[in-house]
């Protein structure tokens, strides 16, 4: 073997010098072939593992329990229209129930399109910055988006509706890139599909504080949203009613302000949004490439321009946060493009380090408590406990060194090991924990045990959503328990009744029969019972008690 010396050589490559003459270039793998497989990579890892394992809280279920119904202008719950389930969502859901298998929709009916959804929004997203600000800058837009609380969770119960959050982002993504087109158009008519008019306001919201000649108000971006309102208003009055419709158009205006939008934006936006705040630095504004700077600048308006409307716009909070945490975390990702670069100085790069300092002291006490629990009293976590704890020491050891060697770098790696915290706590601590003590899916599949396949459950007020769904069997709501008996028939009838209800059953309403008492995590009863009559045997046999 001849000795060999290596010289710097083009983007990509190594160049090796050999002892008699010779060269040879190798050529290694740069960020231009790696950006698309490490986009992947965080998606799998941050969003789509474990993507439909957390049973549905409440919003979700609505979603869940009008997917199992035939598709309409709104999504039906219990035999009643829903006006806040718009038929874009309720369509994702059905197709998801058709990939998997056709039967009763399951958690990810739900979950899955959200999933999806935000895996679309942030490859959009960095996709668009890696055009006009680079590779690296795409990266770190990715990582922001994928690695945040509300994404790694992207259930309903954060507040993220991100069906129609793709709708907005694409079509705000459309006006920066290309102006008011007809695609802006399609996507703000998908928009209202899937959201109503809250979607479209704030698409014409951006129009309005992006302020550009080509993104202005036009006919291709006007007439698509206009012919799908109009269209989807003859749908709604020639299938569902004048009530339905209008209820749903008004519904939004029945919303308070919500005075902790800000707030609850920043926190789903953890633990890379509280980095936004450092474009407050003019030399951080600076470096933003001159392509780039448009699209920052846009996205930082609308980011502005949601949090206001959000906060103080009755209607505008739940279709606000997906378009709000998307700007502010493209923000942030450029804080952390120039972390990387070691462009911070002076008091920008003191404040990076401040705001890794914080984060950091806030994880340490986070996890001080949660290596108590996992560790000590619930030892079925303790897998989870163990990897948490070894993540943490060399993200608090280069946090330390960050601060105290002013390395912005390193300041930069121990927060992506936060992130990856912040997925693993979720997906081994958090998941089972809801699903096992704080959902209602233990006690909704305790009572679907006692049901047949297929039978369905009467009820007479209002039950839990997520208790419905996760019953799996169809729920009715009947007016009086007088309707019970109608329509006449000799098959016996399911009701899931509040103990005080069984106990005060009227006398003139069909005779009951006491099945199963269940006992909710308060400690409350819920009777199951039936009417007399005949059931279906597994067999398809018939008997009767």
């Amino acid at each position: 073997m001849h000795p060999e010396s290596t010289q710097a050589g083009p983007a990509g490559t190594r160049r090796v010098m050999r002892v008699d003459g010779s060269r040879v270039s190798l050529v290694m793998p740069g960020l231009q072939t790696w950006a698309v497989p490490l986009l992947a990579v965080m998606a799998i890892g941050f969003v789509l593992l474990g993507a439909g394992n957390l049973d549905l809280g409440p919003v979700d279920a609505r979603q869940g329990l009008a997917a199992s119904e035939p598709l309409g202008p709104l999504g039906q719950v219990c035999g009643s229209w829903a006006p806040d389930l718009w038929p874009g969502r309720v369509a994702a859901s059905r197709m998801a129930t058709f990939f998997e298998g056709g039967g009763r929709p399951t958690p990810g009916s739900v979950l899955w399109p959200a999933a999806l959804a935000a895996v679309a929004i942030g490859w959009t997203l960095a996709r668009r910055t890696m055009g006009v600000m680079g590779r690296r800058a795409g990266l770190w837009v990715g990582l922001c988006w994928f690695g945040c609380l509300g994404v790694i969770d992207h259930s309903g119960g954060t507040g993220l509706e991100l069906l129609s959050g793709l709708a907005i982002v694409a079509a705000i993504d459309r006006l920066l890139a290309h102006g008011s087109d007809w695609k802006a158009g399609l996507w703000a008519a998908l928009a209202f599909l899937s959201g109503g008019w809250p979607p479209v306001v704030l698409i014409l919201l951006a129009v309005i504080v992006i302020g550009r000649r080509g993104a202005s108000f036009s006919a291709p971006l006007v007439i698509p949203p206009l012919a799908t309102a109009v269209a989807w208003s003859v749908w709604a009055m020639s299938s569902a009613s004048t009530e339905a419709w209008a209820a749903a158009v008004v519904l939004p205006f029945t919303e308070r302000p919500d005075w902790w939008f800000a707030l609850e934006v920043l926190g789903l936006g953890l633990p890379f949004s509280p980095l936004a705040i450092l474009t407050l630095s003019r030399r951080l504004r600076d470096n933003w490439s001159g392509a780039g700077r448009p699209m920052v600048i846009g996205w930082l308006q609308t980011a502005i321009a949601c949090m206001i409307a959000g906060t103080i716009v009755p209607g505008l909070s739940q279709t606000a946060r997906v378009p709000a945490l998307a700007g502010i975390l493209l923000v942030a990702a450029t804080a952390l493009d120039a972390a990387w670069a070691r462009s911070l100085v002076g008091p920008a790069r003191r404040a990076f380090l401040a705001l890794i300092f914080g984060l950091l002291s806030v994880w340490l006490i986070t996890l001080m408590y949660g290596s108590y629990l996992w560790l000590l009293i619930f030892p079925y976590y303790r897998s989870v406990g163990i990897a948490a704890v070894l993540l943490s020491v060399p993200a608090l050891g280069l946090g330390w060194l960050a601060v105290e060697t002013a390395n912005t770098r390193r300041g930069l790696i121990a927060l992506v090991f936060v992130a990856i915290s912040l997925k693993l706590v979720h997906w081994g601590y958090y998941v089972p924990e809801w699903n096992y003590r704080h959902g209602q899916g233990p006690w909704g599949r305790a009572v679907g045990q006692w049901l047949l396949p297929n039978w369905t459950v009467y009820t007479f007020h209002d039950w839990p959503p997520d208790l419905a769904f996760a019953i799996g069997r169809p729920v009715c709501q009947l007016r009086s328990p007088q309707h019970l008996a109608f329509p006449a028939t000799k098959q016996s009838k399911h009701v899931l009744l509040l103990d005080s209800e069984f106990d005060h059953w009227p006398a003139d309403a069909p005779a009951l029969l006491k099945v199963a008492t269940f006992y909710d995590q308060f400690g409350g009863r819920r009777v199951l019972a039936r009417t007399v009559g005949v059931l279906i045997t597994p067999t398809g046999t018939l008997y009767s008690p």
